[in-house]
C-alpha cells in the first residue's frame, strides 16, 4: 500500500498528521469452499469478511496460532495477492487469493479502460488469483476534486464512478454485479480529509467556506463497491503513525455519512488494521497499542458497525498474536 497525507488540523489531532512452514489445517476444504461460495452469492459479503494483507510469516502465525481459534477462510479469510500459499488452507489455495490493481494505474485510464482492467482481474488475477475480487490498492486524495464548483466528467473520481457503472449493469458468473466484486483500499488522507472536513460533502472549513477536497466525483463509485477498506492510521515512519482518540471517534461516522449520502451501504465498509503507534490521547488502561486501537474501534455506533463486518489486517510485525486475540474476542466463533 502506499499512503495519503492527511490535512492538518489540530483540533482534531493532537500530533501532526503524518504521514515454509509445515501446512496442517483443523478446517476441510470443502467446508471453506462452501463458505465462500455463499459468501460470493448476490455479490453479499460473509460477516466477517477479512483481507490479510500480510508477510507468508505473519499469515501463518495467524493461521496456525499456538493458542486460540486460527484464521480460515471458513471464518471469512481471504489473503491479499501476491501472497506465497494463500491462506494455507488444504489444497488449492488459489480462490482464498484477491487479485489486485493501482490505483496509480487506474487513474491513467479511461473510464472504459478502468473498467475493463477490474473485469480481467476479477476473471483471474495476475498471480492466479481466483477468488474473483479484485481489490484497487489505493485510492488515493488524486481520486478527489476542488472543494467548490462542478465535477468535470473527466476527472478521475468521475472516471472511476462511470467504471463502476459499467460494472455495476451486468452480473458476473460468480453472483452479483461485476462491480460488487471490487474492493477499494482507502488511504488514510481521504479517510481523515472526510473526518475533518465540515458540510454535508465534508469539505468545509469549520467557518463554512471550501478547504478540503470534494468526494462527490468518485463516491457514487465507491457506493457501487463491494468492499471498502478504510486504512485507519497514518503512512509515515515505522512503525505507523496511530490515529489519534479523537479521530477514531470521528471518523467512522463521517464516512457512513458521506457514504450514505451517495447510496452506499454500512455493510461494505471495513477497517484496516496495522502496527501502529499507541493512539494519541487514547484511555491509559486500554493495553498496548493494537488492543488500545481495537478498543477505539469499539467506542463508537459508527465503528461497532463497521467492526461487525470484520477488520482486516496490514504488515502487523509483532502486533500478530495480540490483533488475533483481538479478533477472536470479537468473533468468537
Amino acid at each position: 500500500m502506499k499512503f495519503g497525507r492527511a490535512p492538518a488540523d489540530t483540533s482534531y489531532e493532537e500530533d501532526a498528521l503524518r504521514r515454509s512452514v509445515l501446512i496442517t489445517s483443523a478446517i476441510a476444504a470443502g467446508a471453506a469452499a462452501a463458505a465462500l461460495s455463499a459468501g460470493s452469492a448476490a455479490g453479499s459479503s460473509w460477516a466477517p469478511r477479512t483481507i490479510v494483507y500480510d508477510t507468508t510469516s505473519a499469515t501463518h502465525q495467524l493461521v496456525f496460532p499456538r493458542s486460540g481459534h486460527g484464521l480460515t477462510p471458513q471464518r471469512g479469510a481471504l489473503r491479499q495477492d501476491p501472497g506465497i500459499g494463500g491462506m494455507f488452507a488444504p489444497g488449492n489455495n488459489s480462490p482464498y487469493r484477491i487479485s489486485k490493481l493501482s490505483g496509480a494505474y487506474l487513474a491513467r485510464l479511461s473510464a472504459q479502460g478502468m473498467a475493463r482492467a477490474m473485469r480481467s482481474q476479477i476473471t483471474r488475477g495476475q498471480y492466479g488469483a481466483e477468488a474473483h475480487l479484485v481489490a484497487v490498492d489505493e485510492l488515493l486524495e488524486t481520486y478527489g476534486d476542488p472543494g467548490r464548483g462542478r465535477v468535470p466528467a473527466s476527472s478521475t473520481g468521475a472516471r472511476f464512478t462511470t467504471a463502476m457503472r459499467i460494472l455495476a449493469s451486468s452480473q458476473s458468473p460468480w453472483g452479483g454485479t461485476w462491480a460488487s466484486r471490487v474492493q477499494v483500499y482507502v488511504a488514510p488522507g481521504i479517510v481523515t480529509s472526510i473526518a475533518i472536513g465540515h458540510g454535508p460533502e465534508h469539505n468545509l472549513s469549520p467557518s463554512g467556506r471550501p478547504q478540503y477536497r470534494m468526494w462527490r466525483g468518485v463516491m457514487p463509485g465507491l457506493a457501487l463497491a463491494g468492499g471498502l477498506h478504510l486504512e485507519m492510521y497514518h503512512g509515515s515512519g515505522s512503525p505507523l503513525t496511530a490515529f489519534s482518540a479523537s479521530l477514531w471517534r470521528r471518523a467512522p461516522g463521517a464516512f457512513l455519512g458521506l457514504l450514505g449520502r451517495h447510496g452506499g451501504s454500512a455493510s461494505t465498509v471495513h477497517f484496516v488494521l496495522s502496527a501502529t503507534t499507541r493512539p494519541a490521547s487514547a484511555p491509559r488502561g486500554w493495553g498496548d497499542a493494537m488492543a488500545t486501537t481495537w478498543s477505539l474501534a469499539r467506542s463508537t455506533s459508527a465503528g461497532r458497525t463497521i467492526l461487525a463486518n470484520g477488520p482486516d489486517e496490514y504488515r502487523l510485525g509483532h502486533y500478530t498474536a495480540e490483533w488475533l486475540k483481538q479478533y477472536n474476542r470479537q468473533f468468537p466463533n
